[in-house]
């Protein structure tokens, strides 16, 4: 659903007319309006003129500023990459620290497994020597069976 217009473009008062025809009784006075644009910290050479007339060692201020400000950002910048630097080292270290326990933990475990194992195998023979072969044949059958569940073992990569 479009909207009409109100009025119709001819019922409006142009701008030409409203220059051409002023009001009655008020003096016109004509108005020069002038912007100017600039990038960056530091103004350009007229306007930094402009400003010493103004205020005498204005520009120099200025320019100043701008280094100062310049300086602390660099200054800022780099104290934030350092941060940042020490940070991944230490993301490093932990890393570096907990795959070492990790194998740590891996070789004790492996330790502990081979000492019941043969444990285990030593009672075992000890057992049958003895008379005891139910006992014997139970003690064979721990380390038997943790190596068979180890072969048979999937790795957590592997599972689907």
């Amino acid at each position: 659903m479009t909207k009409k217009p109100r009025h119709k473009p001819s019922d409006l008062p142009s701008a030409s007319a409203a220059k051409a025809a002023p009001a009655i009784g008020v003096p016109v006075q004509p108005v020069q309006l002038t912007t100017a644009h600039y990038q960056g910290p530091i103004p350009p050479p007229s306007i930094l003129e402009g400003f010493d007339r103004i205020v005498p060692g204005a520009a120099h201020r200025l320019i100043q500023l701008a280094e100062d400000e310049s300086k602390h950002r660099r200054e800022l910048e780099n104290k934030t990459l350092e941060a940042n630097i020490a940070a991944q080292r230490r993301q490093l270290e932990i890393g570096d620290y907990q795959s070492k326990a990790v194998f740590r933990s891996d070789l004790l475990a492996q330790v502990c497994g081979v000492l019941v194992t043969l444990t285990c195998i030593v009672a075992a023979i000890w057992a049958s020597l003895h008379g005891q072969v139910t006992v014997a044949v139970i003690l064979a059958a721990i380390p038997t069976a943790a190596v068979i569940q180890a072969f048979f073992r999937q790795k957590p990569d592997q599972k689907k």
